[in-house]
């Protein structure tokens, strides 16, 4: 081969080649698990017994939107009834039991989204909790007057 064809050949390599490289890919995205753990309780057997009677409790019957298992966020779900923490409210239809400890109350009348329990609690003591429904997930909680309470979501039992 010629010289000048030796040369042609050697600087055209390079361009040759180039469509043979495949560009480097971006990392993979990490995969979503299937189950959205969000606002996801322990299972059933971990769990205390007035949780469950507010887990089992039929709100359509009683109309009592605000019985079920509640906290500031859906991760702190995970925590209920296994380690001490702040920011949960497990409310039967007739007791509310927070970190501070378990209060009873009167069963107000059904199908309200608002309403205030006059609550005596265990510890001695009595207290106004004040509950706003802001939809069938969230609600607003308030157990000292003229403190601004939590918005919380309704935790759920995996399925």
């Amino acid at each position: 081969m010629s010289r000048l064809k030796t040369r042609i050949l050697v600087m055209l390599a390079p361009f040759a080649l180039a469509g043979c490289v495949s560009e480097p890919q971006s990392p993979p995205s990490p995969r979503m698990p299937v189950v959205n753990l969000d606002a996801v309780l322990p299972p059933e057997s971990l769990l205390r017994e007035d949780t469950l009677t507010a887990l089992s409790h039929d709100r359509n019957a009683s109309r009592l939107a605000y019985v079920g298992v509640w906290a500031t966020d859906g991760d702190r779900c995970a925590m209920m009834d296994q380690t001490d923490f702040e920011g949960f409210a497990v409310i039967t239809p007739d007791s509310i039991r927070q970190s501070s400890g378990t209060c009873t109350f009167a069963q107000p009348a059904p199908g309200e989204t608002s309403v205030l329990l006059n609550a005596t609690c265990k510890a001695g003591g009595n207290r106004t909790v004040s509950i706003q429904m802001l939809n069938s997930q969230t609600m607003h909680l308030s157990t000292a007057p003229g403190q601004p309470g939590a918005q919380m979501v309704r935790c759920r039992l995996q399925k």
